[in-house]
């Protein structure tokens, strides 16, 4: 199901009835085609994104943890620290010049999972991070830096686990297709591990696999999508952070590649990055699903809306992270110590399940989402993450987010929970954020361990949208408000290296 219908008629303010019936097309309980009978003039379906789109505004810094780490947009996450991370030389470009649009990637020829637990699981209580000091504030271009010191809020004891040194992956490993058409794995992808080295020819050794392409990987015997990107500014044998990008439901990869901006971020500071078609879902046919993504243990409830939209079928979204790595690695050596994940909506919910239970990711930044009501069971240690929502959020209430939202019964908020969980303290320094004409603040925990901090970005008078996003392709993005993609890159460049 596409939304290019619904951005194509998208009011600016996206107030009176619209976000309403935006809110029943995301969920699934309104047709596109029937909202197109009262919204429409003849939308058409998303296709794969455009090469040169007008993007969200997002990071040009260039390099890794710089002593800014500001941005476009006039948006603060804290003072950066220089923590010795390489820098790759990325040249700063604008827009998303990813060549080949829509071009299928050819499988490689017998790319085997590298060895390796899935790259540098965080250690007991979660490894080290170069991180600066956890809860220190930097004002914004548009904002002054407070001290307001505010309650986190309660909820469950949320007391940080320790890792249990495994992470998720699948039962065997992925094996690349032939010359042509997808790759395909066996019974789920394998962790790629170390520097991210994959079959005989080692990483990086396949070619013609630079800027934006679409690729195909069996997993678990379904055939599952994505879209690549890879910055030319980066040798192929030089390990590349790897960025997981995951949408919500009603929506695909391509929408994200458009609303978040990604690949701008990839060409300057040269990452890597991976936009995931859910279950059910095609960026390139326009299969959509309400449930993308499994995104509890165990079929444990989750926080407001999403509860409505979490597919049981489980295991087999981490398997395909795990065959996205393996499949990137025959293109581009990854920085198996600098994986992240983010995404939007129900892959908000997701960012959060990945954060719990993946122990080679990171640091996450699950926006407009929610989560499980404790953290308590989570297989990994301190995890750094950076957490947005709307305060008028029609869709999923701000409180499964924030503490200062509206209460949700029997969930406290997902950052009460992280901040539990990563042995923070209970209060927070407040840092105003400034978009273009959209105000916001980020909260920043008090007393977080280096490798732990915890971060809550909000987005006042903002619907269920990507804040700072383009809306050119999708109606989820908002222009208007700071940039999350910037916010969140350098909250991963201060804390989570």
């Amino acid at each position: 199901m596409g939304l290019i219908g619904v951005a194509e008629v998208r009011e600016r303010e996206g107030q009176g009835t619209f976000p309403d019936m935006r809110v029943l097309l995301h969920l699934g309980l309104l047709s596109l085609g029937a909202f197109c009978v009262v919204q429409c003039g003849g939308g058409s379906s998303t296709s794969s994104p455009s090469s040169s789109e007008a993007g969200a505004s997002s990071g040009s810094s260039s390099g890794f943890p710089s002593s800014s780490g500001q941005s476009s947009g006039g948006q603060s996450s804290g003072s950066t620290s220089s923590s010795g991370a390489p820098s790759f030389g990325g040249s700063s470009s604008g827009g998303d010049d990813g060549g080949g649009g829509g071009a299928t990637a050819s499988g490689g020829d017998g790319g085997s999972s590298g060895s390796g637990d899935g790259g540098s699981a965080e250690g007991g209580d979660g490894g080290s991070a170069g991180g600066g000091d956890s809860g220190s504030a930097s004002s914004s271009d548009g904002g002054s830096s407070s001290s307001d010191s505010g309650s986190a809020g309660s909820g469950d004891d949320g007391s940080s686990s320790s890792d249990s040194g495994g992470s998720s992956s699948g039962d065997g490993g992925a094996d690349s297709g032939g010359d042509s058409g997808g790759s395909s794995s066996g019974d789920g992808g394998a962790d790629s591990g170390g520097d991210g080295s994959s079959g005989s020819g080692g990483c990086g050794s396949r070619t013609g696999m630079r800027g934006q392409t679409f690729r195909t990987l069996t997993v678990d015997g379904t055939s599952r999508t994505y879209y690549a990107y890879l910055p030319s500014s980066v040798g192929a044998t030089t390990p590349a952070p790897l960025v997981f990008v995951f949408h919500g439901a009603t929506m695909n990869a391509a929408d994200m590649y458009s609303i978040t901006g990604y690949s701008s971020v990839a060409d300057s500071d040269g990452i890597a990055v991976a936009f995931l078609d859910g279950q059910s879902t095609n960026s390139t046919t326009g299969a959509a699903t309400i449930d993308p993504w499994n995104v509890s243990d165990n079929g444990a409830a989750v926080c407001g809306a999403g509860a409505l939209a979490n597919n049981s079928t489980a295991k087999v979204d981490f398997d395909f992270m795990d065959a996205i790595k393996t499949d990137m690695a025959q293109d581009q050596c990854l920085d198996s110590a600098h994986m992240f994940a983010t995404g939007f909506s129900m892959g908000g919910y997701f960012s959060h399940h990945v954060g719990c239970d993946r122990t080679d990711i990171r640091a996450v930044g699950p926006a407009s989402g929610g989560t499980i009501a404790s953290l308590s069971a989570c297989a990994t240690g301190h995890v750094p993450v950076i957490i947005f929502h709307g305060t008028s959020d029609g869709l999923i209430a701000d409180g499964c987010d924030d503490p200062n939202g509206t209460a949700q019964t029997g969930f406290p908020a997902s950052a009460t929970l992280w901040a539990q969980k990563n042995g923070c303290g209970t209060t927070y320094k407040t840092v105003t954020n400034m978009g273009s004409s959209g105000s916001g603040q980020c909260y920043i925990w008090n007393g977080c361990p280096s490798d732990g901090q915890v971060e809550l970005c909000t987005f006042n008078g903002m619907s269920h949208e990507w804040a700072g996003g383009s809306n050119a392709v999708s109606a989820f993005g908002d222009p208007s408000y700071a940039s999350a993609t910037t916010l969140e890159w350098n909250f991963f460049k201060q804390y989570a290296w």
